[in-house]
């Protein structure tokens, strides 16, 4: 650290000046809080903290700040306000215009040989005249240019104006939402800014009470009612009761509004005491419509699959097999060890011999690989099958439909509305449809349970394989699983001629539980195991924050298992780290969930080497990387879909208000060779006794069985 912003620091509380960014040391992914080295105007080093993540290495900005000491960092700046400026020298000149459409190294270079240090001064002032200017540049070239320099200053203005509120590192997502209306929007109706994912209804209500907006206006409180019913979407729900939306929405407003108010407002409606997002209630009504048409349309496979003497299938498994080519739509779940893949095999081997084309999909990419390895063919992710992109239209839909006789549906029950909307939208109303999944884990990621609603409405055939087979029923796993969905604690000593598989180590502190997580990943799955403990050893938690929290164990998980992995992306990671893609990167073949290693990092051309756990090579550049985090320890709703050789679940008490019986037994049915649970024995207990995370508002299965009020 340089002696002289220690000097500052120990002279002056404040600072105001100009720099420019050395190198990222760490983002955040969603709220745009960074640190930052950077290098003042002296050429003095030092870090700068604050919601800065929009600042890149390279880029100038005018820093306004008060000093404070770090214990790692020393001196450091902690921003309240980061405004970009235009970088003054040549080299920074050149990759500000190489990064313009049709503009690049070389013509960047020309323009500034041309117009000199003022080239963006010159610019700004007439940008039509100067990068026409540029020899072999045609006319749609020339164009395009004009437009991307004109979306750069844009977003530049916009970083300006959304920069007091914390919101400057949202300015490009807000641009690319509201394109040339965005200052507009922002001026004159703030609070369609809630439509950006990262920006909340707090910080729209701040922009929008500081531009003059009365607190008690109606269009503030129908604000907060479509913000709340999209919180409400993300915790699951399809719709909330208006009672309950009048008192969460009493609660952010600080006044009591008049119903009425909250369902006249744009996108919203009402259905007797419900309130939706009109495009939730189009779904769920076209959803159920769909479904219960399929389920009273007669078989068309014309295919009676009959049992030919052998043992291979128990009774429950062949009424699986007949229901998949007796009705259009049908349903096969149970817990693990009861032989839903055989089932699935079966129906696979069946409609082949009868001629009839099969699809298999399921909702994620490992998932997809398991389905194809059991069936020994070809499965696809949902999105893959139906061709679908996000901000695209699937290329089967309506008027196109995929073109299969039958469809398996694996782990269907982490389908929620949205994609099975999309899914049936996709299909014929020939195709038959085999939802296949366990009804007890977790409820979807996202708005609605239709695998669930659909069983409960019992409008389609559903096999409920319950008998457990004796291989699996040697498994601890497999045992302690059915206990937990049973409502018992596991137990944990094993039986005669049992796999001791399962294990339980109490730990009642969370500094303890964590240190115990870090000791039996770090030492015991390879000593004991022979595994790879980045590779095939996954922890799973409930909860991302505290000493026992996702987050902190992944920061100590790193440590121990890959302290000496090079730097990557300014320090944010190391090679060889293990890796979550959280948001669909399709153009990368990167899912949600995706988990992956950082093989390789090329600082010059911004880009890292990820290695996929299916064996796929991603190429990512810096800039899409945002979305990745450590994955030493991931939540178990990110774990659905996979099966893992080793989970180390955390059962902390500091744990315990998120502990429920459905989340539990998806933990310990994600692993295949070993689960290890730590923590505290009566927070277990607890858990197993609340069966919670299921309960969502949703009125598909009501709607599906004719009886919703």
């Amino acid at each position: 650290m340089e002696s002289q912003p220690g000097q500052l620091f120990e002279s002056e509380a404040s600072f105001n000046g100009a720099v420019e960014v050395v190198h990222v040391i760490w983002a955040a992914e969603d709220d745009g809080f960074a640190v930052v080295e950077v290098r003042d105007d002296s050429g003095d080093e030092f870090v700068a903290t604050g919601t800065i993540g929009h600042l890149k290495p390279g880029e100038r900005a005018k820093l306004a700040g008060q000093w404070s000491e770090h214990q790692k960092y020393g001196p450091q700046v902690q921003v309240f306000s980061a405004l970009p400026m235009d970088p003054s020298d040549r080299a920074g000149q050149v990759a500000y215009l190489s990064s313009l459409r049709h503009i690049g190294p070389v013509r960047a270079e020309a323009l500034c040989e041309l117009h000199g240090p003022e080239v963006l001064e010159k610019i700004a002032a007439d940008p039509e005249t100067i990068i026409g200017s540029l020899p072999g540049l045609g006319a749609k070239q020339r164009e395009s240019a004009l437009e991307s320099w004109y979306e750069t200053r844009a977003v530049r203005d916009l970083h300006v104006e959304l920069a007091p509120h914390g919101l400057a590192h949202l300015a490009g997502k807000i641009h690319a939402r509201f394109g040339d209306r965005a200052m507009k929007t922002i001026h004159e109706d703030p609070y369609s800014l809630t439509e950006i994912d990262g920006v909340g209804f707090a910080r729209a209500d701040t922009i929008a009470i500081a531009a003059g907006f009365p607190p008690e206006s109606d269009r503030r409180a129908q604000a907060a009612a479509w913000y709340l019913l999209g919180e409400a979407e993300r915790r699951g729900h399809t719709h909330l009761p208006l009672g309950e939306l009048v008192t969460q929405t009493t609660g952010l407003l600080g006044y009591r509004p008049e119903p009425d108010v909250l369902t006249s407002g744009p996108g919203v409606i009402t259905e007797a005491d419900r309130v939706y997002r009109q495009s939730t209630l189009d779904r769920e009504c076209w959803l159920a419509g769909d479904l219960k048409e399929r389920a009273g349309a007669e078989p068309v496979l014309g295919h009676s699959p009959e049992q030919q003497g052998d043992e291979r299938l128990t009774a429950e498994q062949w009424q699986a097999v007949v229901g998949a080519f007796g009705s259009r739509l049908s349903v096969v779940t149970g817990g693990p060890g009861v032989g839903k893949t055989v089932c699935t095999r079966e129906i696979v081997r069946e409609a082949k011999s009868a001629g009839v084309r099969v699809g298999l999909c399921a909702p994620t990419g490992r998932a997809a690989r398991r389905l194809g390895e059991a069936t020994g063919a070809e499965a696809m992710t949902i999105h893959r099958l139906l061709e679908w992109r996000p901000g695209s239209e699937p290329t089967y839909k309506p008027g196109h439909p995929l073109p299969v006789g039958l469809l398996i549906v694996d782990e269907a029950s982490m389908i929620n509305l949205h994609m099975a909307d999309v899914l049936l939208n996709g299909l014929g109303h020939d195709t038959h449809i085999v939802f296949v999944g366990d009804a007890d884990q977790l409820p979807p990621v996202g708005a609605g349970k239709p695998f669930a609603d659909l069983i409960e409405s019992g409008i389609a055939p559903v096999t409920r394989l319950t008998h457990i087979f004796r291989q699996a029923a040697r498994s601890m796993i497999t045992t302690a699983a059915h206990e937990v969905n049973q409502g018992r604690p596991p137990h944990l000593v094993p039986g005669p001629d049992q796999i001791q598989d399962f294990h339980f180590l109490e730990r009642v502190t969370p500094e303890r539980v964590r240190s115990a997580v870090v000791e039996m990943v770090g030492e015991r799955v390879e000593a004991g195991l022979g595994l790879d403990p980045i590779r095939d050893a996954q922890v799973l938690a409930p909860i991302y924050r505290g000493e026992a929290g996702i987050d902190a164990l992944n920061r100590e998980l790193q440590q121990r298992l890959n302290p000496d992995g090079g730097k990557a992306m300014s320090d944010r990671f190391r090679i060889g780290d293990r890796l979550i893609q959280t948001r669909n990167a399709y153009e990368f073949g990167l899912m949600n969930g995706t988990i992956c290693f950082l093989v390789e990092d090329d600082p010059e051309e911004e880009m890292v080497v990820l290695e996929t756990d299916d064996g796929q090579s991603v190429e990512l550049p810096y800039s899409e990387t945002g979305d990745l985090k450590l994955a030493y320890a991931i939540s178990v709703h990110k774990s659905q879909g996979c099966e893992i050789p080793v989970v180390i679940f955390v059962c902390s008490r500091s744990h315990s208000g998120m502990l429920s019986r459905p989340l539990i037994y998806t933990a310990i049915t994600r692993a295949r060779k070993m689960c290890v649970m730590v923590g505290d024995r009566p927070a277990l207990e607890n858990g197993v006794r609340r069966d919670e995370a299921g309960r969502r508002y949703s009125s598909l299965a009501a709607r599906l069985a004719d009886t919703l009020e």
